[in-house]
C-alpha cells in the first residue's frame, strides 16, 4: 500500500482542516512492484473476494457501492467512512497506537480486479493505528474492528487517494472499497505513552506494569524475526520489573507472576542462541520466583533448562529436568526428542572419555 507524504491528524482531517498526499518513493516502490509481475491482474482476480472461513456478501463485481452503502453504518459523522461487518470478530477493540496486522482485498467500483491485495502479495499488512502510516479512511476503519473480524469499508475520497487518485490504479476523487480481516493486535500503546510520563509517574507499579505488558508484546512480535531483538526487550522489562517500588502483596504477587512470565521467555530466549549458561541462571530465577507464589511452572522451562544443561555436559541434572518435562507434557514429541539427543550425548561423552584414558595409559 502506498503511504501519505506527510503525518496527519485524522480528527483534522475528519474538521477539513487538512489535506494528504501520496509519498512519491512509496509511488515509486508500488509501481516497480507491479511492473515485476506480467500476470499481475491473474494472480489478483485469484484472490478476489479470498475468504478461508467461508464468508458471504463480499464485494461482487458490477455492484455499485451506492448499493453497498445502503447495508452500512457511518463511522464518523460526514459519512465519509462507512462500515459493514462480514464477519463477527472477539474481544476488544484496538487501544491507540496499536500494531495491527491486517489482510485486505481493495476495489475501485464496477471492478471485479482489487487494485491492491495483500493476499496476492501473500504477505499482511503491519501499521501503527493512529499514526498516518495508511490513509486515513483504513486507519478509522481497523480501529473499529475486533479479532478475526472482516469487514467492508466505503471510503470517499477524502479518506481515500485524493483528488489525484494513485499510481493509475485509483482514479482521480474515486472512492474505493476495502475488505478487511483483523489478525492480530500488539499494544505498543502502553509502551509509548510510558515514555512520556513524569518521573514520578514512571515509579508507580500499574505505569510500570502496563509498560512491561507491551513490551512484551512487541518482544512476542519480534521473536520469529530476531530473537536477540526479542531478548532485549524482555530484559528491558525484567530490569523495569525488578527495580519497581511496591505498596502490598497484591502488587508483589502481579510482579511475580510477569516476572517468571518473562524469565520464562528469556530462559527460550538463551537457549536458542546456544547460550545455556545465561539460560541455566534464568531458569534458576524462575525456580526462586515459583517458591513464593502460587503459579506453576510450565514444562517449557524444565525442557529449556535441560536443553541448557545438556550442552553444558551436565548430562544427570539434564536428565532430571527432562523427566520433570515429560510428567508434565507426556506426548510432547520436542521432549522425546531430547531425551535422544541426551543419550547420544552421553554416549559421546562416554567414548570420548574412554579414547582420553586409553591415551592416557600408553603415554604412561
Amino acid at each position: 500500500m502506498a503511504k501519505l507524504s506527510e503525518g496527519i491528524s485524522i480528527q483534522q482531517l475528519i474538521d477539513g482542516g487538512a489535506e494528504f498526499e501520496v509519498s512519491i518513493k512509496e509511488a515509486e516502490d508500488y509501481e516497480e512492484y507491479n511492473s515485476e509481475d506480467e500476470n499481475i491482474q491473474e494472480t489478483l482476480l485469484k484472490f478476489n473476494n479470498m475468504n478461508c472461513l467461508q464468508d458471504e456478501n463480499g464485494y461482487n463485481e458490477g455492484e455499485p457501492f451506492e448499493i453497498i452503502a445502503k447495508e452500512m453504518i457511518d463511522l464518523i459523522p460526514d459519512g465519509g467512512v462507512k462500515k459493514k461487518v462480514l464477519r463477527e470478530g472477539y474481544g476488544e477493540l484496538p487501544p491507540d497506537l496499536a500494531v495491527v496486522k491486517v489482510d485486505y482485498n481493495a476495489y475501485v467500483e464496477y471492478e471485479a480486479t482489487p487494485f491492491d491485495s495483500t493476499y496476492s502479495r501473500r504477505k499482511k499488512h503491519e501499521f501503527i493505528l493512529n499514526n498516518a502510516e495508511v490513509i486515513p479512511g483504513l486507519d478509522i476503519g481497523v480501529q473499529s474492528m475486533k479479532i478475526t473480524e472482516k469487514a467492508q469499508f466505503l471510503l470517499t475520497p477524502q479518506y481515500a487517494y485524493g483528488v489525484l487518485g494513485c499510481l493509475g490504479r485509483v482514479p482521480k476523487n474515486t472512492s474505493v472499497l476495502f475488505e478487511v480481516e483483523l489478525h492480530e493486535i500488539v499494544d505498543s500503546g502502553a509502551a509509548l505513552s510510558y515514555n512520556q510520563l513524569s518521573e514520578d509517574n514512571k515509579q508507580q507499579f500499574q505505569q510500570v506494569y502496563n509498560y512491561c505488558l507491551a513490551i512484551c508484546a512487541r518482544a512476542k512480535d519480534k521473536f520469529q524475526k530476531n530473537i536477540n531483538d526479542a531478548l532485549k526487550e524482555y530484559n528491558t522489562a525484567m530490569y523495569k520489573l525488578e527495580n519497581v517500588e511496591l505498596k502490598d502483596y497484591h502488587e508483589q504477587e502481579k510482579q511475580q507472576d510477569l516476572l517468571l512470565r518473562l524469565y520464562t521467555n528469556i530462559l527460550v530466549c538463551y537457549t536458542r542462541l546456544d547460550k545455556p549458561k545465561k539460560g541455566c541462571i534464568a531458569a534458576n530465577k524462575i525456580y526462586e520466583i515459583a517458591k513464593g507464589i502460587r503459579m506453576k511452572i510450565p514444562a517449557k522451562v524444565y525442557f529449556s533448562n535441560a536443553k541448557c544443561l545438556r550442552m553444558l555436559g551436565e548430562f544427570a541434572q539434564a536428565k532430571r529436568k527432562l523427566e520433570i518435562a515429560r510428567s508434565l507434557e507426556p506426548r510432547n514429541p520436542d521432549i522425546a526428542n531430547e531425551f535422544i539427543l541426551l543419550k547420544e550425548d552421553i554416549e559421546k561423552h562416554k567414548k570420548t572419555e574412554s579414547s582420553m584414558a586409553k591415551a592416557f595409559v600408553v603415554k604412561s
